[in-house]
């Protein structure tokens, strides 16, 4: 950790909520189990940007934090959409979760509002330490060819999970790169496939090393739980590490570059303005601040929506 600064105290603050949460949950204080997964995941979130901030004096909470609320809206629509999704492929449900409504659905905000956040923070903490894994690759043709190809794969990574969800279900943690990066690359928004171009792989890299990283806090952090989630993987079942089948932490690493083409395409209703510190300056005209502030407040109501479908097909286990 950094000294404590003006900048840099909420990591500490960070660090301190995530060691006595993580003792409570451990000693069996019920309020914090139930509630440990979100305290985990602000804490570690406060940590992880004091530690950007320390590095390299520029980071989401401290010099981007426009980008930031952004982030935590647009996360929790993108997590309630991989909700709707599993209303199909029912890979897993949730247990111990509070009993009242005015509890359970905000709680459900706060948990998913950590997602985008959680995987962005963690790979700047990477690049912030100097790993540049892949930097100099051989680059590729600058090239439109390959759009009918990943939509292509992204439609069918999409289509065949929801026609035989216990053959295929693997494929939807890959679909929306498909789908989403000519949309980022024609566009000129932050592209992994613009950045190969250039003979630079280490983002890429640092996705799935975020995204592998993370994997093991989220599983970790929902072991402690009360109100967790809990899997019904057709196949794979064992071993397992946590609550999580081993096989299906191949999963988290592309998930995480779900979440960055994602975000990129996002940034396209703000003019290219995305989450990372080169980019927070609009290259072209935004969206209308009326449709931005209405496709915002579809994203609430949509996860209210989604709030009451999770109750009545995906809650399992109340509260006593």
């Amino acid at each position: 950790m950094a000294p404590i600064t003006r900048k840099t105290w909420h990591g500490w603050l960070g660090l301190l909520a995530l060691g006595l949460g993580a003792w409570a949950a451990a000693a069996g204080v019920e309020w914090v189990r139930v509630w440990f997964y979100q305290i985990a995941w602000w804490s570690y979130i406060l940590l992880a940007d004091a530690l950007v901030q320390g590095r390299q004096g520029n980071s989401l909470i401290v010099d981007r934090r426009a980008s930031f609320w952004v982030l935590c809206l647009a996360s929790a629509g993108f997590w309630f959409a991989w909700e709707m999704v599993n209303l199909r492929l029912h890979n897993w449900h949730y247990l111990g979760v509070p009993r009242e409504i005015w509890l359970r659905w905000p709680g459900a905000f706060v948990a998913y509002a950590t997602v985008l956040p959680g995987v962005f923070e963690t790979y700047e903490v990477l690049t912030a330490y100097g790993l540049r894994w892949g930097a100099r690759v051989r680059p590729i043709p600058a090239s439109r060819a390959w759009y009918p190809w990943f939509l292509g794969l992204g439609l069918l990574g999409l289509a065949l999970p929801m026609v035989w969800p216990r053959l295929f279900f693997p494929l939807v943690w890959g679909a929306v790169v498909f789908l989403l990066e000519p949309l980022n690359h024609r566009f000129k928004v932050k592209s992994l496939m613009r950045a190969w171009e250039g003979g630079d792989l280490s983002p890429l890299v640092r996705l799935l090393l975020a995204g592998l990283l993370c994997g093991l806090f989220w599983e970790s952090w929902n072991w402690l739980a009360l109100a967790r989630w809990a899997y019904d993987i057709p196949y794979l079942q064992e071993p397992r590490l946590f609550a999580m089948p081993l096989a299906g932490y191949l999963g988290f690493a592309p998930f995480a570059v779900e979440c960055y083409v994602f975000f990129a395409a996002i940034s396209l209703l703000r003019g290219g303005q995305g989450w990372q510190a080169d980019d927070q300056q609009p290259a072209f005209r935004p969206a209308p601040a009326w449709l931005r502030w209405g496709l915002g407040l579809a994203s609430v109501a949509y996860g209210l929506w989604m709030c009451r479908l999770i109750d009545l097909h995906l809650v399992k286990g109340l509260l006593p």
